[in-house]
């Protein structure tokens, strides 16, 4: 769906990072490498980029309107 706002775990704002995580990934950069740049060093918050699928435009297919 959407990336939440902060971590599920310990609370760290991460929403404003994934616009630019997703942009480093495309270019080609290691996963790993883009998350510690962008201070993304506990487990935690690494699991909510590694696990997301960004779902948004295949469910706003659907809306009512």
């Amino acid at each position: 769906m959407i990336i939440p706002i902060r971590c599920h775990s310990c609370g760290k704002p991460i929403a404003q990072l994934w616009e630019e995580y997703k942009r480093r990934i495309a270019q080609g950069e290691a996963s790993a490498k883009v998350m510690n740049d962008l201070g993304l060093v506990r487990y935690c918050c690494r699991a909510q980029f590694m696990g997301h699928v960004d779902l948004i435009d295949e469910i706003s297919k659907f809306k009512k309107g």
